[in-house]
């Protein structure tokens, strides 16, 4: 049923201090955190391509809504 194992006899590889601070780059870690939590520079309503996206699925629910009743 179990599809994995655990092994605790073996002891844990750590990395050594060179992998570590090759790894630490803080000032990139900063950006691509940044990147996803930063607000979009345009509202909905004034990104033309978002928009016409918008009132299209808008037009088209509409007029689905009421070829339906």
């Amino acid at each position: 049923m179990k599809k994995y194992s655990i092994n605790r006899d073996k002891d844990k590889e750590m990395p050594s201090g060179d992998e570590i601070e090759k790894m630490k780059n803080f000032s990139q870690l900063k950006h691509q955190y940044d990147e996803v939590l930063k607000r979009p520079k345009k509202p909905i309503y004034q990104n033309k391509k978002l928009f016409l996206l918008l009132l299209l699925i808008l037009l088209i629910s509409f007029l689905l809504s009421q070829t339906l009743t």
